[in-house]
This record gives structure tokens, C-alpha cells and sequence, in this order.
């Protein structure tokens, strides 16, 4: 039975799960390319490796190829020079056809035969013809995806009121709901400027310690 390796491969998506043939010598935190089911090459990094004896068995979505070499980081970085001006070009489109959304950031698969254009709105947005237009001018698949203001901060990063990295964009794999009870459990000011993050929600780190204030909550009674 083959080991597994959960990769991350975007950072807006979850990891997803891949095979690792007996011949492919990899480890934990190295970067990746892989080859998805339908054919898509695309790169990632391993999280965590899952031995055959492991009674988990994730649903596969294909396989790992081999290690990224130094000719692959240079495809990754031509492809990030051609994200920027894909970029562009969607925006002047956006902007033509009036389009009420706010286009966040744009990503090549490895091979790129898909880009994927995140955006934020507020609702639904009918981007028929701008997919159309960009698939045209791409000759690949286009996918649209909508994200919260979260997710614009997770791609964006940058340093919280701590002076840190956000959690966000270095380590937090999934968003928490967090809640005003948690800023009055922790008897922190109602001010929004303290306790809110560079999206404007409020901060992840608020579900850091909320279980030891439970804790010693029930402790005092």
C-alpha cells in the first residue's frame, strides 16, 4: 500500500491527499509537483505524510511526481510574472462590463492549463462574458472563485497589532467562528481597533484562549 501525502497546494483551499509511489523519495515540508486525476500538473508542499498502516484512509486526488528542481521554481516564477498581467487584463474587463466584485488575486496551476481569479462581493455576480472574454484570451480553463474578506487577508498577509505575522497567512489552516462573547469572556475593551484584525472581522487569535477563560470560569464557580 502506498504512503499518502497531505499537500497544501493553495493556500484559500484544503489540503488535499496523494499518492506517493515506492519509487518517489520525498518528506514532510518539501515542495512538490503533482499530477491530479483528469491530468493537471500543479505544485505543493507536504504537510504531513500517512503511512500504509494508518487505519485513515482519505479520498486520493491523484499523485505526487517528485520534488520541485530548480527548473520548476523558475516555471513558478514566469508563471507568478504571468499572473500579474492576468491580473490586469481581468480587471480591465471587471471594469467594463461594470462588474460589482472585487478581484483579489489570480493563480496558475503549474502547467497552466487552469487559472483560478478570486474575487470578494457582496452577492451573487453573473461573469458569463468575462469568463468567455478571459477564456479566449487564455485558451485555458477559467474558474472564479468567491472568498471572504478573510481569505483576502490570508493571501495578502501582513502584521497584526501584536507585531506578528498573520495567523491567517502563516499557520491557521481553517477560520474559527469567533464572537463578541469571546472579547467579553476575555474582558478585552469594546474597541474595535483592538480587537479586530486587517479584514475587519474579529481577531482569530480571540479562540486562542478562549478554552482556559472557560476553564476558569467554571473554576470560580
Amino acid at each position: 500500500m502506498d504512503r499518502i501525502a497531505e499537500v497544501e497546494v493553495r493556500k484559500l483551499e484544503k489540503d488535499l491527499y496523494f499518492k506517493i509511489p515506492p519509487n518517489v523519495d520525498v518528506g514532510v515540508k518539501d515542495f512538490v509537483l503533482v499530477e491530479f486525476m483528469q491530468g493537471t500538473i500543479d505544485y505543493g508542499r507536504i504537510y504531513k505524510i500517512i503511512e500504509p498502516k494508518t487505519i485513515f484512509s482519505p479520498i486520493v486526488s491523484g499523485k505526487v511526481l517528485r520534488k520541485l528542481n530548480e527548473n520548476d521554481f523558475l516555471i513558478i516564477k514566469e508563471n507568478k510574472e504571468k499572473e500579474k498581467e492576468a491580473f490586469k487584463i481581468c480587471l480591465e474587463k471587471i471594469k467594463s462590463y461594470n462588474l460589482p466584485m472585487k478581484l483579489i488575486d489570480v493563480d496558475f496551476t503549474y502547467d497552466k492549463t487552469k487559472i483560478t481569479f478570486y474575487y470578494w462581493a457582496e452577492g451573487r455576480v453573473d461573469f458569463r462574458k468575462l469568463v468567455k472574454d478571459l477564456a479566449k484570451i487564455f485558451n485555458c480553463r477559467i474558474e472564479m472563485r468567491q472568498i471572504g474578506l478573510r481569505d483576502e487577508a490570508k493571501i495578502k498577509g501582513g502584521f497584526g497589532i501584536c507585531g506578528r505575522q498573520l495567523c491567517c497567512a502563516t499557520f491557521l489552516k481553517e477560520f474559527e467562528s469567533i464572537t463578541m462573547r469571546m472579547v467579553k469572556n476575555q474582558k478585552l475593551p469594546l474597541d474595535m481597533n483592538k480587537i479586530t484584525g486587517l479584514c475587519g472581522r474579529l481577531l482569530c487569535c480571540l479562540s486562542f484562549e478562549e478554552e482556559l477563560y472557560g476553564k476558569e470560569r467554571v473554576e470560580k464557580k
